[in-house]
């Protein structure tokens, strides 16, 4: 009489060992696998955040060296006797345009603030164009010197706004890479 059965059959032992084996690699390959994505992930965002910072921070010192209200009372009678301010370009977003694909691996609490600063230099890029226009250079009546005067203003408040979206910027994304607590750093959390 035989008396094999599966239990002690050495072949199924075998079988069940090396399933067990590949799974618990699988497993711990998968979490391998996601810890160093993890990582990944967390110095893109770093180096992105990084970058960003520099680029805004250098904007915001030039904006921050300016007094603004002394300016538009040096300039304010030079236009209403009939100068022509001409406004240089305001192009300070190579780094965002680089990394702008890559802006979702940001936390929403900096994305908000630093696409509203963008934004803003974009507006402010709109309105240096528009002050090149014919229709803002030429004519040298009251009309076409209040206007001037009047896009000047503009121009600077909405430096004013830059500025102001730029701290706001720059001080999301150093509360963003700040560690919570002393082990954070550590944990990646």
């Amino acid at each position: 009489m035989e008396t094999t059965t599966l239990a002690l059959d050495p072949r199924i032992w075998q079988a069940v060992l090396a399933g067990l084996f590949v799974a618990v690699g699988w497993l711990v390959n998968g979490a391998q696998n996601r810890r160093t994505e993890a990582r990944l992930r967390r110095e893109r965002r770093e180096d992105v955040q990084r970058a960003l910072v520099a680029e805004i921070k250098h904007y915001f010192e030039v904006l921050e060296g300016e007094d603004l209200n002394e300016v538009w009372q040096t300039m304010q009678p030079r236009i209403a006797s009939g100068y022509v301010p001409f406004l240089p370009s305001e192009a300070n977003d190579m780094v965002f345009q680089s990394v702008l694909v890559d802006i979702h691996i940001l936390p929403k609490k900096v994305i908000d603030p630093v696409v509203k600063y963008y934004s803003q230099l974009r507006a402010l890029e709109a309105q240096i164009a528009d002050s090149r226009l014919p229709a803002f250079v030429e004519g040298d009546d009251t009309d076409a010197r209040n206007r001037r005067a009047a896009v000047f203003q503009d121009y600077l408040e909405m430096r004013q706004r830059a500025r102001t979206y730029a701290s706001a910027a720059l001080s999301a994304m150093n509360v963003a890479s700040a560690p919570s607590s002393p082990g954070a750093a550590r944990s990646g959390q």
